[in-house]
């Protein structure tokens, strides 16, 4: 607010600071023409653009130290601050706030810049705990919580359905195992017939690309639970609230030959 004003609050803030830098002339200190003012973004992440464009000139050498009027004004996340003094850290660059008497160029701020990163990190686990008990939750409920959608199944409004093209492979696949018994057979039989594996993509970007099958691919459809109707956390099996693509004792009859397989190749090659 008021950033229309002929001198308003980001204007005060750089006056202390070059006030701070002036006063640092014995050391060297100037300041640099370039702003890096954000007016009109939140401090609550650093997803900013002048803040982004600081940090790209501090890991091109461009900065010797980072002067602030405030600690929020970088965030207001302790786990972002402390990520952003690490990269300045790793960089050779200091880092000043005038108006809280904390500065990285001394022991007295190294030291709280390690207590805050301790903090930090504590901060991050506390966030991995919370995420990992939402996910047993929603795990125990049946929901899907996200990763690479299983060949079958596309994702609508968070939740898994039925892709018929797919669901009508994942069950020749059970059927051919339970004629074939062998799921190098079965991969045989689907890459003759020019079947690949299901292509995905990642909300991260990242791409597994279809490819022949193999006999893992198929082990990995057949013991797979979600296609009986369940949703597994860690060794439990939970109802799944979405539609199951083979019949539960058709999964059952497929996992009694692949463990009795499994144990035969086991005496068979010890």
């Amino acid at each position: 607010m008021g950033l229309e004003q002929e001198f308003n609050t980001l204007d005060a803030q750089r006056e202390a600071c070059e006030a701070y830098i002036r006063s640092q002339a014995s050391a060297g200190w100037t300041t640099l023409t370039d702003r890096y003012d954000d007016g009109g973004f939140t401090g609550a992440n650093i997803d900013r653009p002048a803040f982004q464009r600081l940090l790209a000139d501090v890991e091109a050498g461009r900065v010797d130290a980072v002067v602030v009027y405030k600690l929020d004004r970088v965030s207001r996340s302790l786990l972002d601050f402390a990520t952003v003094m690490n990269r300045l850290n790793r960089a050779g660059v200091g880092f000043v706030s005038v108006t809280q008497n904390f500065s990285t160029t001394d022991a007295v701020g190294r030291m709280t810049l390690n207590l805050l990163a301790t903090f930090a990190e504590f901060e991050r686990e506390q966030i991995g705990e919370r995420t990992r008990d939402k996910m047993a939750a929603s795990r125990r409920r049946g929901k899907w919580t996200g990763g690479f959608v299983p060949l079958g199944y596309c994702v609508v409004d968070k939740k898994l359905r039925i892709d018929d093209a797919g669901a009508e492979l994942v069950r020749e696949v059970f059927g051919l195992y339970l004629q074939q018994r062998s799921a190098l057979t079965v991969a045989q039989t689907l890459a003759q017939r020019g079947c690949t594996t299901k292509r995905h993509l990642a909300a991260s970007g990242r791409v597994r690309e279809a490819r022949a099958w193999g006999k893992g691919d198929v082990l990995g459809i057949l013991k797979n639970p979600l296609y009986a109707g369940f949703m597994r956390y860690g060794e439990e099996l939970h109802e799944g609230e979405h539609e199951a693509i083979v019949d539960r004792q058709t999964f059952e009859a497929a996992g009694a030959i692949t463990i009795k397989g499994n144990h035969d190749d086991a005496v068979e090659n010890p």
